[in-house]
This record gives structure tokens, sequence and C-alpha cells, in this order.
């Protein structure tokens, strides 16, 4: 019988993750719209500001923005 011993990600463990993806000379602006959940931006040097559409949390707004933006080199 197998063991799966690896401890699931704390919020904190998986918010410095998703943090760590984006790159030092990225800017990045996280808001809490009057309406409830958090929206965030990302500006690639020489490119456009990009804003993911609001989340409940920041983890998935986060998650979302990188999906919309990508790593560097896509």
């Amino acid at each position: 019988m197998g063991h799966n011993y690896a401890k699931p990600a704390t919020v904190e463990g998986r918010l410095a993750r998703l943090l760590a993806r984006i790159p030092d000379d990225w800017g990045v602006e996280i808001e809490r719209p009057g309406g409830g959940g958090w929206s965030v931006s990302l500006h690639p040097p020489g490119g456009e500001v990009t804003w993911g559409m609001p989340q409940p949390t920041l983890q998935a707004a986060l998650e979302d923005i990188w999906r919309l933006v990508g790593p560097p080199g896509k």
C-alpha cells in the first residue's frame, strides 16, 4: 500500500509560490474592489498593463492573471 507524505500547501506557501513566478522586473498591482474579491494586474517591461478578472481570493486572482499574461517568452 502506497503512502503520500507530501503536505498540502498552506495559504501562505501557495501565495509565496505564486508571487515567486513573477519576474522581478514586472510591475504588479493588487486591488480589492468595493464589491469584494481581489483584482491583480501585471505589467511586463515594454508591455501593456493587463488586469485579470476579479476573484474571490488573492491566490485565485494571481493564478488568473498569470494564465492571461503567461511566463516570459510565451
